[in-house]
């Protein structure tokens, strides 16, 4: 009894509130600085730099699920969670080594390669075989999204932390992504200044598209936590100087998050950007109070469409502009290499549709369809949702839809019903940000760049956790 009672006390220690703190600001920290740390190194391109962050946040992660927080904040298990656990377990599945019966039977495309491949060389017919055309590149890329499903399930937890105060969680996100677009700022000041012509910016990344892929999905929430700032510091018979310094710094920090983006020159960042605005803005407007009649003066609604134009023509620099031009010549568009790799990528699916060619495969099964620049290597579809259907075919497909539906669909709901609550204004941020990348997206793969597929799941994670009685 005495042994009993003992364990007991220690067990009421350990989890009590005292030792669970300081486990919070460990992991926030963690999780903020492997996020800088993956954005900052070339966008977590580099394996050699991604392995230390994606320590970082398995670390980050085990801290944020060692202790619970208080009893009756715990976020319980969801079938999204399932959704997601399930996601993973199909793409380990794409790696293990199975009977040639059931690989025939399940990818015919695939054993009749193995084959033929078995026969010209004389090895044995009956060796198990993965359904990866490349488990060497399915793992490898495992080691990308695994840190970043921990970070999902980390930031779901940090956000129940602050449940009052919710904008400390995706703060890092939005800090990360302003200091990207500051040196992308003075990258373009230094070419004015040398005299030459001012090509796109892109911070330390590798690529200037990727580069506006952050700054895009980070734009929505500093607009949004400016709108916060002011409402909830000020009343209607009293608005101190603090609030408005805030609000102020949130506009200087989005000011500069779109400038970034319209100096990049990415085309389809600045579309995804001002066009997530719009959407955003309309789902806004049609928001309401529990219990309130939607009735809003007809003028309305074109308020979040014309500020976006408005954006579009003031904002766009010369060179912008002749990017724009090259996107309407008909020979640019029939020469564009993206579709032509769309093209090639659709025999892909054709040949992978149940199992796909394996997650991070995407070149190796591009092989045999490839009529796009012979000469060069083209590891990436150019198209999120196509590479994503070619490497992990439609099972897995159907998989990330219902997640990123999940997702979405919460954020919306936020959005719509609860105006006037403690987080709307986190939701509209947070479903603007969703909206940039998906529209992003479809011209890009910014979903395979480590930093800005962990700021997804790190903002994807808050959303989660937010919950209609308490925003």
């Amino acid at each position: 009894p005495d042994h009993n009672e003992s364990f007991c006390l220690v067990s009421r220690t350990i989890s009590s509130p005292a030792a669970v703190a300081p486990m919070r600001p460990a992991a926030y920290t963690l999780m903020a600085v492997s996020l800088a740390a993956a954005a900052l190194l070339k966008g977590g391109v580099v394996a050699s730099q991604w392995k230390w962050t994606a320590l970082g946040l398995s670390l980050a992660a085990c801290l944020s699920l060692s202790r619970g927080t208080e009893r009756g904040r715990v976020p319980r298990p969801t079938w999204g969670m399932v959704v997601l656990g399930l996601l993973l377990g199909w793409m380990f599945l794409q790696l293990l080594p199975l009977p040639p019966a059931l690989v025939a039977f399940l990818s015919p495309y695939r054993w009749n390669a193995v084959q033929a491949a078995r026969q010209a060389t004389g090895q044995d017919l009956h060796a198990w075989v993965a359904l990866s055309v490349a488990p060497p590149a399915t793992l490898e890329r495992l080691l990308y999204v695994v840190p970043a499903m921990a970070a999902f399930v980390a930031s779901r937890e940090m956000a129940w932390w602050w449940a009052g105060r919710t904008w400390v969680a995706v703060a890092p996100v939005v800090v990360v992504a302003w200091l990207e677009s500051l040196l992308g700022l003075v990258q373009f000041a230094l070419m004015r200044m040398a005299g030459g012509p001012a090509v796109s910016v892109s911070g330390t990344y590798v690529n200037y598209d990727h580069f506006a892929g952050l700054l895009g999905m980070a734009f929505p929430l500093a607009v949004m936590g400016a709108v916060s700032a002011w409402r909830k510091g000020t009343t209607r018979h009293n608005q101190p100087a603090g609030p408005a310094l805030r609000t102020s710094a949130m506009l200087a920090v989005a000011a500069c998050l779109l400038m970034g983006v319209f100096l990049s020159l990415s085309r389809m960042g600045v579309v995804s950007t001002l066009a997530a605005a719009a959407l955003t803005g309309l789902a806004a407007l049609a928001s309401r109070r529990p219990g309130e009649v939607n009735r809003r003066r007809r003028w309305l609604w074109l308020v979040p469409v014309a500020i976006p134009l408005c954006l579009l023509v003031s904002l766009s620099t010369r060179e912008l502009v002749l990017r724009f031009a090259d996107l309407t010549a008909t020979q640019e568009i029939s020469k564009d290499t993206r579709i032509e790799i769309w093209s090639d990528t659709l025999g892909v699916i054709a040949a992978y549709p149940w199992t796909g060619c394996g997650l991070g495969a995407y070149e190796h099964g591009l092989y045999q369809f490839k009529t796009v620049a012979p000469t060069n290597t083209v590891d990436f579809a150019h198209n999120d949702y196509l590479q994503i259907l070619a490497e992990l075919g439609l099972p897995g497909m159907l998989l990330v839809a219902v997640l990123g539906g999940w997702i979405l669909k919460r954020t919306l709901t936020l959005v719509v019903s609860t105006r006037g609550g403690a987080n709307w204004e986190l939701a509209v941020g947070l479903l603007g940000a969703f909206l940039t990348f998906g529209l992003h997206s479809l011209a890009e793969f910014n979903l395979f760049i480590p930093a800005n597929a962990l700021a997804l799941a790190w903002l994807g994670g808050v959303a989660t956790s937010l919950e209609p009685k308490s925003v």
